[in-house]
């Protein structure tokens, strides 16, 4: 098999201390557990780690065929869509605000998920359609509205990363690998969910992704400390955050329906240059949420869980959906690589 040069610099990261996990939960209502599971992400993506899980369910999830819509450039359109890239991932100096911690409270690296009922799904999905948007830009104006206010102490562009599958526009149909086109969308002020899918939407029609494969596949010609040097020199500058929505699944036609009435979960791994990690998933109609902050935030659990239930919150009361108080759930990572299954074993 081919070296996995996206998946190269996932190793260095390790190596400096960062966790490079992608976290896979399967919540079943009938279970008094979560099914836990992690995979390094310096051997799959989002996709290849969750296509894994489900197999292990007796869910064989077949690789996508239907035609890209991005058809690969020439050389001067791979050039271009380059440097709008390099453009669009420029760093910024954030003004953080790092909260003071409560008496006893401590810096603790955990993992909070919200499981939003099957009818609120619903409605939040109408309410994206409404907009003549999707779910991404509308969870992603909601999740940049309640990170600005909590963790910025005066307006600042941000820019968040948002990881993209790429393998139809590749041409491939395997699912293992990391075939992830990475695309950074710059905000500022208060942007609704039509802007950012007016910008998204400007940036895919430039071929972006194209230039964002090329440029996370120059790991193949970067040295270890090439790498480190630009992770000491980006950190907490690079990316505001990274949101991952790895969209709607379904169990396939003829498979077991072994995860009737479950909840999946899915995250990729927190660092330093990307301190705000947030994530969703829908599995059959259930939308569930993730989210994660870096130590360097000095955020301790609570901050993790508060920030959890203002996101969600705020995309039920833009959905003109009725909810009580927003209750997550949360586990440390410590109790979870205790609990976890690996994958990549």
């Amino acid at each position: 098999m081919a070296t996995d040069w996206s998946g190269r610099k996932y190793r260095v990261l390790k190596a400096l201390g960062e966790d490079i996990d992608m976290i896979i939960g399967v919540v079943q209502p009938a279970h008094a557990d979560v099914s836990w599971f992690l995979h390094s992400h310096e051997k799959d993506d989002g996709i290849g780690a969750l296509v894994k899980v489900l197999a292990s369910f007796g869910i064989v999830i077949p690789p996508k065929v239907n035609p890209s819509r991005l058809p690969k450039p020439g050389l001067w359109g791979r050039l271009k869509a380059l440097k709008l890239h390099l453009h669009n991932s420029r760093a910024v100096d954030y003004p953080w605000r790092r909260p003071a911690l409560g008496a006893g409270a401590v810096v603790e690296p955990c993992f909070v998920y919200y499981l939003m009922p099957e009818a609120d799904s619903a409605c939040v999905k109408q309410h994206s359609r409404s907009l003549e948007v999707g779910e991404t830009s509308f969870f992603l104006s909601c999740l940049d509205k309640v990170c600005r206010d909590r963790y910025l102490t005066q307006p600042s562009e941000r820019v968040w990363m948002m990881p993209h599958d790429f393998r139809r526009s590749l041409g491939i149909t395997r699912q293992s690998g990391n075939c992830t086109a990475p695309v950074s969308v710059r905000l500022s002020g208060q942007p609704s969910a039509r802007d950012i899918f007016v910008q998204l939407k400007g940036l895919y029609q430039q071929g972006i992704l194209w230039g964002s494969w090329s440029y996370t596949n120059f790991a193949r010609v970067l040295t270890d400390s090439m790498i480190k040097k630009a992770y000491t020199r980006l950190k907490n500058r690079a990316w505001f955050g990274v949101y991952a929505n790895m969209s709607a699944w379904q169990t396939p036609a003829g498979a077991p329906a072994a995860l009737a009435g479950a909840w999946l979960l899915s995250a990729p791994p927190v660092s330093a240059v990307c301190p705000i990690t947030a994530g969703s998933i829908t599995w059959e109609g259930r939308t569930a949420f993730t989210l994660q902050l870096h130590p360097s935030l000095n955020a301790d659990r609570q901050a993790a869980m508060d920030l959890m239930s203002l996101w969600v919150a705020y995309i039920c009361d833009a959905a003109g959906v009725t909810h009580g108080e927003i209750t997550p759930h949360v586990i440390t990572m410590q109790d979870m690589r205790r609990q976890a299954k690996r994958l990549d074993v």
